[in-house]
């Protein structure tokens, strides 16, 4: 006999804790997920056990010398379901127990007789609605059908096994159809299922609370009261020392958002709701945490972003959470306009005494342009026309500013929409300061207007919206040009996000159109 222990998969429903370490390193009533199963695979007198790894893999590598076990490597455990775990587990399989990381097995069910050797899924019977997979059974239990989710059943629960005639069988399936549409995305189970006829799977069935699938961090504190006490998470650290509370004292976490380099999740303390910012696995390649320290706290001073608390340089942020909140729409709302213009020329006009980091507009989207060539191919050689005509209008735009007097101030470099918060009570807050930076004030304005498409009449509004009068003809070109190099660095932004499996965002097109629909007749003006 050996076991297969499948952990590559990332258990997004218990972020943020697996923000830091996956789910099988969780530590439960003073146990290790995993560690606790392999000790009792092994007091059954399983010692070969292989442990298919992705989501921070490194994390798991100690077990190899801890206990013998063998890791396996699924690299792409992002995009497939666990039957493609399984997969690169196949050559394993024999007589094998088939297990998840996270199972918590409150009696040893290893080892049990199974004197004529069939192969089984082990069940409970769940009450009420359920997401678990639905199973229905004949009278000598083999399975006979199969549902996702069901009401008042017997689900499939906890761990199976396979025999090795079942084992030889299931391996030719996957060998034969996992590059099939859509194979490669299902559980192990919905593939067992697509064979149902072809392999025979009895249903065990355990007592429920002898086996435990903990699918929320609420499930978990309530079986293990002190588990955020135990935990050992730097961010439930973090909490504690900002907000001066005991881990127990923590509420209601729930993820709220993915942004664009860090995910943010909302909790409460003492009836208080926060919201703490992770930064995400890109962001290192994008931010400088000293120019996002010093504008969070200039933003704060000016009462632009008052919902701060604290900011690490690590990138790690607490904010009180803005309630009563709105869709923010400068087109529908004259007076969000005008507040987001003022907030812009507000932090514009803040004096700057400590060295802040220069964010080049087209300098940066270069860099990530370089990055995005890595696995996109040469992108320089296929908008190499584009990257000419970019860096002839830079050259003219920097040349004007000294004519004009345009100096470089503190800048957002992502103001737009989205990164404005608006109240029911009409108050306004500019988030996300990540790529602050010095920079020419028109860049923050063409944040805005390269993300969309504008007509000229919505783009003349916003331009005047912001200098409160008509601009001059200098000043026009001037800023309509930063829109052709602003929508170049958010269309280079795209490229690279998308290099690295992100979302390359919803204005990624519109940028590359913005920066094409200005660049011509931008460098025309300057010519003339």
């Amino acid at each position: 006999m050996n076991a297969i222990i499948l952990a590559a998969g990332k258990s997004s429903r218990l972020a943020p804790l697996t923000y830091e370490r996956p789910k099988g390193l969780f530590r439960v009533k003073g146990e290790i997920l995993i560690e606790r199963q392999i000790e009792q695979l092994q007091e059954a007198g399983i010692t070969e056990i292989y442990i298919v790894v992705g989501y921070m893999k490194e994390k798991f590598f100690y077990l190899e010398q801890k206990y013998g076990v063998r890791l396996l490597v699924n690299n792409k455990f992002a995009a497939q379901g666990n039957l493609y775990s399984l997969y690169v587990a196949r050559k394993y399989l024999s007589d094998t127990y088939i297990c998840c990381a996270d199972h918590y097995f409150v009696k040893n069910p290893f080892g049990e007789v199974n004197d004529a050797n069939i192969s089984y899924r082990a069940c409970s019977c769940q009450k009420g609605k359920f997401r678990e997979f639905a199973v229905e059974y004949s009278d000598a239990s083999v399975i006979t059908g199969f549902a996702v989710g069901g009401t008042d059943g017997m689900a499939m629960v906890g761990h199976a096994y396979f025999n090795s005639a079942f084992s030889g069988r299931f391996r030719n399936f996957m060998e034969k159809e996992i590059d099939d549409f859509g194979v490669s995305n299902m559980f192990w189970e919905e593939f067992y299922a697509r064979h149902q006829k072809e392999l025979t799977l009895y249903m065990k069935e355990y007592q429920r609370q002898d086996i435990l699938e903990f699918e929320s961090i609420e499930d978990l504190r309530q079986f293990d009261s002190e588990f955020l006490i135990n935990v050992d998470s730097e961010i439930i650290t973090n909490i504690c020392t900002i907000i001066h509370c005991e881990p127990e004292r923590i509420m209601d976490i729930q993820v709220i958002q993915a942004g664009l380099t860090n995910v943010s999740f909302m909790f409460s303390v003492d009836g208080v709701k926060y919201v703490y910012r992770h930064p995400g696995g890109t962001a290192g390649n994008l931010i400088d945490r000293q120019a996002e320290f010093f504008a969070q706290t200039k933003a704060k001073e000016l009462q632009i972003d008052k919902s701060v608390i604290y900011l690490d340089l690590s990138g790690w942020k607490i904010s009180y959470f803005v309630p009563n909140l709105t869709e923010c729409s400068f087109e529908e709302n004259p007076g969000q306009l005008e507040k987001g213009m003022e907030y812009l020329r507000k932090m514009h006009s803040v004096k700057v005494d400590v060295p802040i980091k220069r964010f080049d507009t087209v300098a940066e989207g270069k860099k990530l342009m370089g990055i995005a060539s890595s696995s996109k191919g040469n992108l320089f050689a296929e908008f190499a026309v584009v990257i000419e005509k970019i860096e002839e209008l830079n050259e003219y735009v920097e040349s004007d500013a000294k004519r004009l007097g345009i100096e470089k101030a503190l800048c957002h470099n992502d103001a737009y929409e989205p990164n404005y918060l608006a109240t029911l009570d009409g108050d306004l807050y500019l988030i996300d300061w990540e790529y602050a930076g010095m920079n020419d004030p028109a860049n923050d304005v063409a944040c805005i207007l390269c993300r969309k498409d504008y007509t000229k009449e919505q783009t003349e509004k916003y331009l005047e919206a912001y200098f409160g009068r008509k601009l001059t003809e200098d000043e026009h070109r001037h800023y309509i040009a930063y829109i052709a190099l602003c929508g170049f660095y958010w269309f280079c932004w795209g490229l690279y996000k998308g290099s690295v499996g992100d979302d390359d965002g919803f204005f990624f097109l519109p940028a590359y159109r913005n920066c094409i629909r200005y660049l011509d007749a931008a460098l025309e003006s300057y010519k003339r």
